[in-house]
């Protein structure tokens, strides 16, 4: 059985101290093992900056995990009040693809009909397939009333598919468990990595003052994973990170805060030394967290 690397040797949760090993900077990062790399200079810390390209794609686990994440808490804050499903007719079409192809571009058609007769809808659809393989859409709905009768007509005579349902989102009926329950399943469609798709407005938008703007020349992209980059071009320097994805590289030489730095240093490497080597005896060499714990 293969073990797992041990935890990075993380300074602190924000802060890195880089190793000869790529295991422990990819560990760090905890980006997706598709993430590209941006170097620029930072022109308010006058220093580099690590910019992580994460592939941003529902079949990658890693970012699928963010992307859920971040719809889930968007749908909680949208507030939906009612739950619309869209089937299609299989008999009308030669393939599955094509049934999604032709009913796709009919759902935004509905819902500007809609708006014509009832006003203002926003909305996040969620394409899922059967058992048989068909496609079917549901849809997250923030509205005033809407008659289930025509909607389903409208839906029959934009697809010439009659079973439409149409539910009240009540509090014991939870959208935000609805979402992260499908989308933790990530089955994966045939004709499109696009599985939610969310009108312009359904989201409110929400200011965030966890990080501060950064600012930057224009930097030089780097075909390769950030924990390659970083292993390769950094060592002997410490990440300190500035958001989920930039991180300042500093020097250990001119990094303050934390003690004789270089001489911890040293001492994780012979602590990886030791834990590579596997003693027989029962001594346990000291972990790189307690190397790394903040000086008192």
């Amino acid at each position: 059985m293969k073990h797992l690397p041990s935890p990075p040797p993380a300074i602190t949760p924000t802060e890195y101290l880089v190793q000869p090993k790529i295991a422990d900077a990819y560990r760090y990062l905890g980006v997706c093992p598709r993430s590209q790399t941006m170097i620029s200079f930072s022109l308010t810390h006058n220093a580099p900056i690590l910019f992580i390209l994460p592939c941003g794609t529902w079949s990658c686990r890693v970012c699928a995990e963010v992307k859920i994440k971040k719809l889930s808490h968007g749908v909680m804050r949208a507030e939906p009040n009612r739950l619309l499903t869209l089937t299609v007719n299989p008999a009308l079409y030669a393939s599955r693809k094509e049934a999604w192809e032709q009913t796709r571009k009919q759902v935004p058609i509905l819902i500007r009909q809609l708006r014509k007769r009832f006003g203002d809808i926003e909305y996040l659809r969620v394409t899922e397939v059967t058992a048989a393989g068909w496609p079917h859409y549901h849809l997250l709905v923030r509205s005033g009333f809407l008659p289930q009768p025509v909607v389903k007509r409208m839906w029959a005579e934009l697809t010439g598919a009659y079973i439409v349902d149409l539910r009240q989102v009540t509090k014991s009926w939870s959208a935000y468990k609805y979402l992260v329950k499908y989308l933790s399943k990530l089955h994966r469609l045939e004709w499109t990595n696009r599985h939610v798709s969310v009108s312009k407005n359904f989201i409110p938008k929400e200011e965030s003052d966890d990080y501060e703007p950064i600012e930057h020349d224009e930097g030089e992209f780097i075909n390769e994973h950030p924990a390659a980059v970083v292993t390769d071009r950094f060592a002997h320097h410490c990440l300190k990170r500035l958001s989920n994805n930039a991180h300042l590289v500093v020097p250990i030489e001119s990094y303050r805060g934390f003690g004789d730095l270089q001489s911890r240093a040293d001492a994780i490497t012979e602590a990886n030394e030791h834990r590579d080597s596997r003693p027989s005896s029962g001594v346990r060499p000291p972990s790189t967290q307690q190397l790394c714990r903040k000086p008192t």
